[in-house]
């Protein structure tokens, strides 16, 4: 629970102990007690009890020993905690004219604006591959008013999006049977953080290689995220007059950890930007296709020991309701399925989905494996 006065509780306090080396000592429903082991052993006192008269002045005295303890500012330390579970993604806009913290009003318009289609353009490959979207989906819409925008910094220009990495629940265990709504709903942001980062990444890629990108390369790209709606978020912002350059920075939830393979930074300059503007010619002219994308846990498996693909049910949420998608996979992707069912690792399957009405949901797989946005 999250107070009026704090931007967070007790469930972040205890994470955010967790991930920088503390453990409990003692504790009840009103207080508990956390040591740093150490030369100097520290211990600090954390409320746990939000409605109490007390709690904000317990949590700032806590917030104050740990900014101590840790030798940085109180600032930092309540930042910290507060974004325990939030992925943060800061938009850098550069150029030699940016001094003073502040911005030419156009080009300000601009990185907002960009911060909006970027999440939906995301958002729209999360949930769909393909190279132009004409009309995204609703749910990618929404992105825009699921997340948040945090205080701009100063320096070159920064806008930092803020998006739920993962709720304070666990995720998922082993043997769980059934997807939980509230949990994908949570994760379905880190997943479109994941897809942008991952897009952005091939973008880049392709914008610091010796040679252009070929056409089946830019084809390749579209099942990484990248789309022309995408490209056009970066090009409408690095071509204001005022900004030189754009660099994103992924700054992951400590207690997500990274996706693997995503990177930590991008940038793209006005040089960058002439390649990602090819790329969006082709992506817009190219032949319309589409691949639908999935999320979910295993939670039906049958193969006849003679049988070369095994029958799967992955039970996922399409048009944020709950259904049992059916799949016929070959032997490695079956065996993979029967590894992340027993370990209850969630699935992200990718392909040609049928889901009419009222009747069964099936799919044509073209990629089957982990979920990579979750991390480790």
């Amino acid at each position: 629970m999250v107070t009026d006065e704090l931007p967070f509780g007790p469930a972040e306090i205890r994470s955010y102990l967790k991930v920088t080396g503390w453990s409990t000592v003692s504790g009840g429903d009103v207080a508990e007690l956390w040591r740093l082991p150490g030369p100097a052993e520290e211990i600090v006192l954390v409320p746990m009890k939000p409605g109490a008269p007390d709690f904000d002045k317990r949590a700032r005295m806590l917030v104050a020993d740990l900014a101590r303890i840790s030798g940085v500012g109180i600032r930092t330390v309540t930042d910290s905690i507060s974004s325990v579970f939030h992925d943060v993604t800061d938009l850098r806009a550069s150029h030699p004219t940016i001094r003073d913290g502040s911005i030419p009003l156009d080009a300000g318009f601009e990185l907002f604006q960009s911060a909006k289609r970027l999440r939906v353009a995301s958002a729209a490959a999360t949930l769909r591959r393909q190279g132009h979207f004409r009309n995204f989906p609703v749910r990618a819409r929404e992105q825009a008013r699921d997340v948040r925008l945090g205080q701009t910094r100063k320096g070159s220009y920064i806008v930092p999006i803020i998006s739920q990495a993962r709720s304070p629940i666990d995720v998922y265990e082993r043997g769980q049977d059934q997807i939980d709504v509230e949990v994908e709903e949570t994760l379905f942001d880190r997943r479109v953080t994941a897809t942008m980062s991952r897009a952005l990444g091939v973008l880049e890629e392709m914008a610091e290689s010796d040679r252009l990108p070929t056409p089946s390369e830019i084809t390749d790209s579209i099942g990484e995220g990248v789309s022309y709606e995408l490209c056009q978020a970066l090009s409408r912002v690095v071509n204001s007059e005022a900004v030189d350059s754009l660099d994103v920075t992924f700054n992951w939830s400590r207690v997500a950890s990274a996706p693997p393979g995503t990177p930590r930074e991008v940038e793209f300059n006005h040089d960058a930007i002439a390649v990602v503007e090819r790329v969006a010619d082709q992506l817009k002219t190219s032949v319309y296709s589409r691949e639908n994308v999935i999320y979910g846990l295993v939670t039906d498996l049958s193969r006849h020991p003679d049988d070369e693909t095994g029958r799967v049910g992955v039970q996922a949420l399409i048009q944020r309701r709950s259904r049992t998608v059916w799949m016929d996979l070959p032997d490695a992707s079956y065996h993979e399925a029967v590894h992340c069912h027993d370990a209850g690792i969630p699935v992200r399957v990718r392909g040609v989905l049928t889901s009419p009405p009222g009747g069964t949901a099936s799919m044509t797989v073209t990629d089957f494996g982990p979920d990579p946005s979750l991390g480790g």
